[in-house]
């Protein structure tokens, strides 16, 4: 599974690569530290309708969100982190990332992602993966709004706006990743992928099922590195 992954593009390249329109991050320096983990609030691509305009094309923008999926049910947060994954196979029939599925998909920019490898590898062994031409990746995600009922309705900290990578099973192969990895948006299905007006469970089930087509046209490079801490 894909516990941490590195982002070090600053936002206007960012900006440039995604085509956003609203970035909510101030432009110019890093986007991110260099490892994300769960919990932290990397930069996210995300397109939505402007608030009192429902005949007006949806926006796309960039922004700061917590990773690790809060539902809107949720008592509080601390589970967020936990939920830093959701499976493409259940991505349609969990209650918490359903609704998100059908109107709230987005965009995880990173440079690499960090997996663990296979079984036979030495302990804590991971590998490195990442565009085989250098490129921004852009990973497949879900994101969610959750008020915190402990906060007052004016306060600008009560809305917490999170999210989650979708993964799939890796596939066998001479990189000998473990277990599951990120779903890879290929540049020529991220507007869909964005598109909140595709809204439908069977619309939003073909658009996976061609992404999982796909993720073996984009080629990616990996590489062992060693464990955090070693």
């Amino acid at each position: 599974m894909c516990e941490r992954y590195v982002l070090q593009r600053d936002v206007d390249e960012l900006v440039a690569e995604f085509e956003v329109e609203e970035p909510a991050l101030g432009p110019g320096g890093a986007a991110s530290p260099a490892d994300v983990v769960p919990g932290a609030r990397p930069p996210v691509v995300l397109e939505r309708f402007r608030k009192g305009e429902p005949d007006a094309p949806p926006s796309r923008s960039l922004r700061a969100l917590s990773w690790g999926l809060v539902p809107p049910g949720a008592r509080d947060a601390s589970a967020g982190p936990a939920a830093a994954h959701v499976r493409a196979e259940a991505l349609l029939r969990e209650p918490s990332s359903a609704p998100a599925a059908l109107a709230r998909r987005c965009l995880v920019p990173v440079d690499a992602w960090y997996q663990r490898r296979a079984d036979g590898e030495p302990r804590g062994a991971q590998s490195a993966v990442s565009a085989a031409d250098g490129s921004v990746l852009s990973l497949a995600g879900v994101y969610e709004f959750w008020q915190d009922p402990a906060r007052a309705p004016g306060d600008p900290a009560r809305w917490l706006v999170s999210f989650a990578l979708v993964t799939t099973a890796a596939e066998p192969g001479p990189d000998r990743l473990r277990g599951r990895v990120p779903l890879v948006v290929p540049r020529d299905l991220r507007d869909a992928w964005l598109d909140p007006t595709l809204d439908e469970a069977e619309d939003v089930a073909a658009l996976l099922d061609a992404l999982s087509r796909e993720r073996a046209g984009t080629a990616l490079r990996t590489h062992p590195v060693p464990p955090p801490g070693a």
